[in-house]
């Protein structure tokens, strides 16, 4: 059978599907005005279900060692993240306006932002951040398999304890390091995405999603209302990575039951052609996302005058959705342009090689 073939008939609908709800509460969460109700509560589940919904597919028992388990996770998330930082980067110089606040930053902070701190400013893919802290997730989660992966159920469930405790109190020790106001490549936020990493992995190995299926209709509303009751209503604004926690450990059952709900959400929704697409094609979506915002943003600037600054200055939830749906349309037009060029020009010159 053909290997692409392979790859396509093993993807899981309802992954795909709660990718493309994660993907859409992302870029929602990133135009609706912040610190209100809505932005708090997708704040608490839409980064937390991204690393989960890597965990229901991490496989740490094929790689046969450390080395090739770092080879294929470097090429999977840390050259994209260089990759794509770098034709942003092309792309700002390329107009006025976006070139002017990256030449004012100067070399050494763009420098600082995109190899320390791992999240790119004023380039338009800060939230890149993601690739950084999912490959120190899944090394995270790789050792804590080889350490504690065949051990006793307690001593599992103890370890992952003591990571979520350290993940939510290590700013604490920021004052003591000796450059930064945090640790580097985003690893503090690793350690707390790592849990839901871990959380992911067993809800496939465990098939939970396949027992919870049948009474999903009255698990979502319920899942819904908890996640926004213990998270926004009760403690407020969370952000994984800020390493933001308020409330911990409310902020893991927020987090935890906001992505029950959409995973739930996306196994009843798997038959979605629109979520799969979205969801087998996250990561170009998610990293065209603030481009597309701020394209949308500009043309409403160009017809009505009035400038709009995405989660600060912003109209009416109304007009936030339908600025979201504008900005999607146009990362599904860039898209469709990207996967045309590449069928019917990449493969032409480059052949198998891509």
């Amino acid at each position: 059978m053909d290997q692409n073939m392979v790859r396509k008939s093993e993807r899981r609908g309802e992954i795909d599907a709660a990718k493309g709800l994660a993907l859409l509460s992302v870029v929602l969460g990133h135009v609706i005005l912040l610190h209100t109700f809505p932005s708090n509560w997708i704040y608490t589940f839409h980064m937390p279900a991204f690393f989960f919904l890597s965990g229901m597919t991490f496989r740490p028992e094929k790689y046969d060692g450390l080395l090739p388990f770092l080879k294929d996770k470097a090429r999977k998330r840390l050259l994209p993240y260089l990759g794509i930082t770098a034709l942003a980067f092309f792309i700002c110089m390329l107009r006025p306006a976006y070139r002017a606040p990256v030449l004012n930053d100067g070399w050494s902070h763009q420098l600082l932002w995109i190899f320390y701190y791992t999240q790119p400013q004023n380039l338009y893919v800060g939230q890149l951040w993601f690739l950084v802290a999912l490959f120190w997730a899944e090394l995270m989660a790789w050792i804590w398999f080889q350490l504690a992966g065949k051990r006793h159920f307690l001593v599992k469930c103890y370890s992952v304890f003591l990571l979520a405790l350290l993940a939510v109190r290590i700013q604490e020790i920021n004052p003591y390091l000796p450059m930064g106001n945090r640790l580097p490549w985003k690893i503090d936020s690793a350690l707390c995405a790592c849990v839901f990493l871990i959380a992911g992995y067993w809800t496939a190995k465990g098939r939970l999603l396949e027992r919870l299926r049948p009474a999903a209709l009255v698990f979502i509303p319920l899942f819904t209302y908890l996640s926004f009751y213990f998270g926004p209503r009760l403690f407020g604004y969370v952000n994984i990575c800020d390493c933001v926690y308020v409330g911990a450990p409310y902020y893991y059952g927020a987090a935890f039951l906001g992505t029950a709900a959409l995973v739930l959400a996306g196994d009843f929704l798997k038959k979605s052609r629109l979520l799969c697409f979205i969801g087998r094609h996250s990561l170009p979506l998610f990293a065209s996302q603030t481009f597309a915002i701020y394209l949308v943003i500009e043309g409403i600037a160009e017809v009505t005058g009035i400038t709009y600054i995405p989660m600060f200055e912003m109209p009416g939830e109304k007009a936030c959705l339908l600025i979201t749906l504008a900005a999607l349309l146009l990362m599904l037009a860039g898209l469709w342009v990207y996967l045309e060029c590449k069928k019917r020009i990449f493969h032409r010159f480059l052949g198998k090689y891509l």
